[in-house]
């Protein structure tokens, strides 16, 4: 802990208020915080719904039928970044190569996959598209532990009482997994909001288009401004402290691992 306050003493202490000032009145850097906000908050809410039901497949399956499923999870995870940018990339512009294909079956996915290039590549979208792939498996371990912690019988009881299967995920399941799915929320917008690799490589970093306050940080250590791109690393901080926290008021327990000590 010592060491974490001592970092940010030495960041404070290199940056000045007249650079936090000019922060907030560049309107390119003002485009990047509300941008980098945005697309991490979008990409959350992607990744819980995939996280929810992935999550829940891998809790409940026999462990034969899983092991891929786990093996490509943890892929995501321990893959590099820029790794997973340049896949996503590569993906999007093989629809080149089937267009110039001379049967026409190929010819029309190339041209589908030309469209969603267009969409993605160098775009906003693209963005979040990045952001999902590189946060989503970290979603997905914090949901598939919650629900691997419920109580079962809770579930069979449901289902005496009458209770479909899915009415019983939802009145039962989900509730009671609620703390871990928070988790996976927070795990997964942190991963969104500081992701810096992937988000290049796919979108770029193009002034008031597609930069998000990482590509930022990056610009400004580039062109020699290291008090500027300190005041945007205080920034994240600050955003990324004050949700953390808020989450842990409302929920006011177990939320990423970590108990809340002795109720009083």
């Amino acid at each position: 802990f010592s060491l974490i306050i001592l970092m940010l003493l030495a960041d404070l202490s290199y940056t000045s208020w007249n650079e936090s000032k000019a922060m907030f009145s560049s309107v390119e850097l003002r485009y990047a915080l509300f941008l980098s906000l945005g697309t991490s908050l979008l990409s959350m809410a992607i990744s819980l719904l995939v996280a929810v039901p992935v999550g829940y497949f891998l809790s409940q399956a026999p462990a034969r039928s899983r092991i891929i499923a786990d093996v490509l999870v943890d892929l995501l995870i321990v893959l590099p970044v820029i790794v997973t940018g340049l896949s996503i990339l590569v993906f999007f512009r093989s629809g080149r190569l089937l267009q110039d294909s001379t049967f026409f079956l190929f010819q029309w996915t190339g041209w589908i996959f030309q469209q969603i290039n267009d969409f993605f590549v160098y775009r906003v979208p693209g963005i979040v598209l990045a952001q999902f792939f590189c946060s989503v498996s970290f979603a997905i371990r914090s949901i598939k532990a919650a629900f691997d912690r419920v109580d079962h019988r809770k579930v069979e009881v449901a289902l005496t009482l009458g209770h479909s299967r899915t009415s019983a995920f939802f009145r039962v399941m989900i509730p009671e997994a609620g703390s871990g799915i928070a988790a996976g929320a927070v795990l997964a917008w942190a991963r969104a909001f500081g992701i810096f690799g992937a988000v290049s490589v796919v979108a770029g970093a193009v002034r008031e288009r597609t930069e998000v306050l990482p590509s930022s940080i990056y610009l400004e250590i580039s062109n020699g401004n290291l008090e500027q791109a300190l005041s945007l690393s205080l920034l994240m901080v600050a955003i990324a402290f004050t949700f953390l926290m808020v989450l842990r008021l409302v929920f006011r327990s177990d939320v990423m691992g970590f108990g809340s000590g002795r109720q009083g």
